[in-house]
């Protein structure tokens, strides 16, 4: 069972850094050797990608190729810090548990065993069960791996302050608009939103924001 991407379609963060190598900069490696021809046209591959495969080169220097400095990065990165917790985003904190957003934007999880001490067996705050679930309308239509155009990993919500526009395809410009969005399994937490008062739902976003 994957971890990451939208659609939970990889299971470790080297083989995320090879497809998205591949997808998203059209960068072959050792794991996706195979270019994605553009719209499918074989044609205009052999036309424009004119480098021998794969194009992710290992580096003698550091005995690791591109995806395994990437995957590093990723790995080593430490999370986005949260704000002070105030009185106002304690009573946020409580609506968003109130109202059921938890049971998916699980507040935390306990990372496995690992041999880089940071990492192992540590506490994460990252607000999202890494699973998937059916979004309805919100999902993107797009079918990967095993999941449906329906479904989509639950995306976590730490430091949303700083990933404006929201959702997976920036449709939604604030975070009211996102949780309006939200459809399928999450339809009773959003009409539990949209029965809350203005000052309930402004200190829910104030939570929102400091995580």
């Amino acid at each position: 069972m994957g971890r990451f991407g939208w659609k939970a379609q990889q299971a470790t963060l080297l083989s995320f850094a090879g497809d998205a190598s591949l997808n998203e900069m059209g960068i072959t490696s050792r794991l996706f050797p195979t270019e994605n021809a553009p719209n499918g046209n074989l044609e205009l591959l052999k036309k424009l990608d004119r480098v021998a495969d794969p194009e992710d080169q290992f580096d003698p220097a550091t005995g690791k190729y591109g995806i395994d400095k990437l995957t590093d990065f990723m790995r080593l990165l430490s999370p986005p810090p949260p704000l002070p917790v105030t009185a106002s985003t304690g009573f946020g904190g409580k609506i968003f548990l109130d109202i059921g957003c938890a049971h998916c934007h699980t507040p935390m999880l306990t990372t496995g065993p690992s041999s880089i001490p940071a990492l192992n067996g540590q506490r994460v705050i990252l607000f999202s069960d890494l699973l998937l679930h059916d979004m309805g309308s919100l999902g993107d239509g797009i079918g990967q791996g095993t999941a449906t155009g329906q479904e989509m990993k639950t995306a976590p919500l730490w430091g949303l302050r700083s990933s404006r526009p929201y959702l997976h395809d920036g449709r939604a410009a604030t975070v009211e608009d996102a949780i309006q969005a939200h459809d399928g399994e999450a339809t009773n937490s959003r009409e539990r939103y949209r029965r809350l008062s203005p000052d309930q739902k402004s200190l829910l976003v104030q939570f929102l924001m400091s995580i």
